[in-house]
């Protein structure tokens, strides 16, 4: 039945959005662990695409309990992310750990922003699965080992990152105050300082220079 606390169109969309996040986080995780040389990569991977896919269903289920069709809305978002996708093909396996790392990691800042209007309980899943911070921990210890062993690796992969920040960042905008949303441009604007300080601490934890 539905639930007696009914999503409003924009809150469902909001959670649609980070369930879209986690659903795309599934997909770069299975296949980072398909093709990771090492077997502990492979297991590490493969739990934590497992993570990510029952977030998804958890917000899934938030919306689809409230009377709302989760899939119909993530079609909302899918064009946004299929660009955002093809302009950032990586290259090889590090490249797309280094994806996932920047594009999660600056997504989910924009995802905090939109879920700060979200009613209770939608609020508290939502920010419990954006504190949920396994798969960045992971990638950060993996990446950070690799380049300190590697620097031609480290150079390709702070030249990547700059690529990635650049892209996300046009993409999220374009995403958070476009219809959907319609999330004040001036607010998004005013976050993107904060965001892209984030984003540099974290590729300083790397050893990389954003």
């Amino acid at each position: 039945m539905p639930d007696s606390h009914l999503l409003a169109s924009a809150d469902a969309a909001t959670l649609a959005l980070v369930a879209y996040g986690e659903l795309t986080a599934f997909e770069r995780m299975a296949t980072n662990a398909s093709t990771a040389l090492d077997l502990d990569d492979t297991v590490t991977l493969s739990r934590l695409a497992s993570h990510s896919f029952s977030h998804f269903e958890e917000l899934s289920a938030r919306i689809s309990d409230s009377g709302q069709d989760v899939i119909e809305l993530c079609r909302l978002f899918e064009p946004t992310f299929s660009v955002l996708a093809e302009r950032t093909r990586p290259r090889d396996w590090h490249e797309s750990l280094m994806k996932g790392f920047v594009f999660d990691g600056i997504m989910n800042d924009f995802y905090r922003m939109a879920a700060d209007k979200l009613e209770e309980p939608a609020h508290s899943l939502a920010i419990a699965v954006l504190d949920d911070t396994r798969a960045s921990d992971y990638v950060r210890n993996r990446l950070t080992a690799d380049v300190a062993e590697d620097t031609q690796l480290a150079s390709r992969l702070a030249l990547w990152g700059r690529k990635l920040v650049a892209e996300t960042l046009g993409r999220a905008r374009q995403m958070l105050t476009g219809p959907v949303l319609g999330i004040e441009e001036d607010l998004v604007v005013e976050a993107i300082p904060a965001v892209t300080a984030n984003h540099s601490r974290r590729m300083s934890a790397l050893g990389l220079v954003a």
